[in-house]
């Protein structure tokens, strides 16, 4: 359905103001190798997002590179597969392991310095243990997002992971108190900013969800008995029981949009 859509749609790669500020840090003071190390990371981190979500049919607008990590920005809609979901945001650190072991075999051969080696090292554990943090956007959290949808109502889902990114936000400033330089701080500006939105587009991202459902009939093998629409899960076909009856989810969604119209 969606690949005669997307298929044509070109790659657009973004340079956030923060990570051109980084770069021209590395450019004026000569370490141009570490420059072109992490940027070969964070690409081939973000390609492997890209990719998978491509062939799982997901449009993708772009891909924005910041300092330390990027961003695969896909606009798609909310009622997705998990599993598909889960493959798009795993794949990022798969293929970017993947393509360290290629260097570290480069290395091996004599293609590759062990200074460079090293670099690689360095930045490739750093990259996947920060990516795999919990917090709001990183890869981290939404994997575990991801996962807590399998139990978890939709809106509940969010906000546990809201809560999550926002203790660990705090508790690893805490523990840099005394550490802070111009890199530390950006990055936790951008994940209080992209966090913040998060939860103030959270409303709209469920009457989105909501919709989605109503608009286009979307079914589940998987049948699960609520009492109330706040409590509607990814990947499940909903059965309400109110006022001592049952009602289908078409019929509910149908009466609360008709109302709303």
């Amino acid at each position: 359905m969606r690949e005669g859509k997307f298929s044509h749609q070109k790659l657009k790669i973004e340079f956030h103001s923060s990570y051109l500020l980084m770069a021209l840090g590395f450019i004026l003071t000569g370490y141009y190798l570490n420059l072109i190390v992490f940027t070969t990371l964070i690409l081939i981190h973000e390609m492997g997002h890209y990719l998978i979500a491509k062939l799982n049919h997901f449009h993708v607008s772009k891909i924005v590179i910041y300092p330390y990590g990027g961003m695969t920005k896909i606009e798609d809609m909310l009622n997705r597969d998990i599993q598909e979901e889960l493959l798009i945001a795993t794949a990022g650190v798969i293929f970017q392991y993947a393509f360290y072991l290629i260097i570290v075999l480069c290395n091996h051969q004599g293609l590759i310095r062990n200074y460079t080696m090293n670099l690689y090292t360095l930045y490739n554990n750093q990259m996947i243990f920060f990516n795999l943090l919990p917090i709001y956007p990183l890869d981290g959290a939404k994997i575990l997002n991801l996962l807590l949808s399998k139990y978890l109502y939709y809106n509940l889902a969010n906000m546990v992971t809201i809560i999550i990114s926002i203790l660990l936000i705090l508790f690893l400033a805490l523990l840099n108190i005394y550490q802070y330089n111009y890199s530390n701080l950006m990055i936790f500006v951008l994940l209080f900013t992209y966090l913040y939105q998060f939860y103030r587009k959270r409303k709209y991202l469920y009457h989105k969800f909501l919709l989605e459902r109503y608009l286009y009939s979307i079914q589940y093998p998987k049948i699960k008995i609520v009492n109330n629409i706040r409590k509607m899960y990814k990947n499940k076909t909903h059965l309400f029981y109110q006022n001592h009856h049952y009602q289908k989810e078409k019929e509910v969604l149908s009466s609360l949009f008709k109302k709303s119209s």
